[in-house]
C-alpha cells in the first residue's frame, strides 16, 4: 500500500520514547538512531520481521522462514536489523531472535502507523455498499460520530436517556448491570441509579483494558459519552415487554436467541465506539469489548449464584 509506505517513511515517533543505553545522548546521536529506525521501517520485509518478533516475543530462524523469503534475502535483512550501530534485533544464546529496546520502539511505531493509516483510509471511503450501510445503522455510527465530535453538548440528553432506560427497567422487573440485566422487582430510583452506574463502570472497564491491549492511554470524553448507545438494544427489549406483556413469558431457545442478539448488538456498538474514539482497527477494539462482555457474564453468574 503506497499510503502505508509514505506513512512509514515519515517515521513518526509520537508517543514512543527512544532510549539509548548511555545517558546524555547528543542531538547528533539521536538523529543517527532515528535514521537507523526509519531506514528499518522503510522496507516491507523488515517491517514484517519486526512485527513477527514483536507479536511472538522471540522467534527462531525457522519461524522467520514462514514469511516465504529466499534464505539470502532473509539473512540480508536480518543482518541489516541486527548488525547496525543501533540494532533493532538481537540473537540470544539459544539462537532465538528478539527485539532490542530500540526494536520494541520500532514495533510500537508499526502498530500505531497501521492503525492510523487504516483509520485514514476508512474515513476517505466515499461509497458505501448496502452491507456497510446496514452495519453503520446497527452500530449507530452516525449518532456515535456526532456525540464523539462534541460530547459535552449531548450530556443532558444522555442523562435523560439513561434515566428513561432505568425507569423502563423498573416497569418490566429488570435491573441494569453493566451491559446486561438482572431479573427482579426493584424500585424505580434503584434501577435509574443502576443505569447510571452501568454507564460509568462499563466505560472505566473499557478504558482500563485499552491500556494493555490497545496501548492507548488517556481518558476519552467521546467514548464516555457514546457508551450509553450500547443500551439502545436493551431499551428496545424493555419497550417490547412493556407494550406487549405476553413477550415476558418467553423461555427456552426463543429467549436465548433474543438475549444473544441483544448482547451481540450491544457489544458491536461498543466496539465501533471504541475503535473510533481510540483510532484503532475495529478488529483490535473487538478484543477489548469481548473481554468486557465475558467479564460481565462472569459477574452476573457470581451474583446469581450468591442469590440462590
Amino acid at each position: 500500500m503506497q499510503e502505508e509506505s509514505r506513512e512509514m517513511n515519515k517515521c513518526s515517533f509520537s508517543g514512543v520514547q527512544m532510549k539509548k543505553s548511555a545517558r546524555g545522548i547528543t542531538l547528533r546521536e539521536k538523529d543517527s538512531v532515528m535514521d537507523d529506525v526509519c531506514s528499518a521501517l522503510s522496507h516491507t520485509i523488515r517491517r514484517q520481521i519486526i512485527s513477527m518478533i514483536g507479536n511472538q516475543g522471540a522467534v527462531s530462524y525457522t519461524d522467520l522462514t514462514e514469511l516465504g523469503l529466499e534464505p539470502g534475502t532473509l539473512y540480508f535483512h536480518l543482518d541489516n536489523l541486527s548488525k547496525s550501530d543501533d540494532p533493532l534485533v538481537s540473537r540470544t544464546g539459544n539462537k532465538l531472535y528478539t527485539l532490542t529496546e530500540l526494536g520494541q520502539a520500532a514495533y510500537e511505531i508499526i502498530q500505531q502507523s497501521e492503525d492510523q493509516v487504516e483509520a485514514v483510509v476508512k474515513t476517505r471511503e466515499s461509497e458505501s455498499t448496502t452491507r456497510n450501510l446496514v452495519l453503520d445503522i446497527l452500530a449507530m455510527k452516525p449518532i456515535v460520530k456526532r456525540i464523539q465530535s462534541d460530547p459535552l453538548r449531548f450530556f443532558f440528553e444522555i442523562v435523560v436517556f439513561l434515566g428513561f432506560y432505568g425507569y423502563l427497567a423498573a416497569e418490566v422487573d429488570l435491573l441494569p448491570v453493566f451491559l446486561f440485566f438482572l431479573q427482579g422487582s426493584f424500585d424505580t430510583g434503584v434501577t435509574i441509579l443502576a443505569a447510571l452506574i452501568a454507564w460509568i463502570t462499563t466505560y472505566l472497564l473499557v478504558e482500563a483494558l485499552s491500556i494493555p491491549i490497545l496501548r492507548k492511554r488517556g481518558l476519552s470524553r467521546g467514548l464516555f459519552a457514546s457508551i450509553p448507545m450500547a443500551f439502545v438494544p436493551h431499551m428496545l427489549v424493555e419497550l417490547m415487554w412493556f407494550f406487549i406483556p405476553a413477550l415476558g413469558i418467553l423461555s427456552g431457545w426463543p429467549l436465548t436467541i433474543l438475549l444473544f442478539g441483544i448482547i451481540s448488538w450491544s457489544t458491536y456498538i461498543v466496539t465501533i465506539a471504541l475503535a473510533r474514539a481510540k483510532a484503532v482497527r475495529s478488529s483490535r477494539a473487538a478484543i477489548v469489548t469481548l473481554i468486557v462482555t465475558n467479564l460481565n457474564i462472569l459477574f452476573l453468574a457470581l451474583i446469581s449464584s450468591a442469590l440462590i
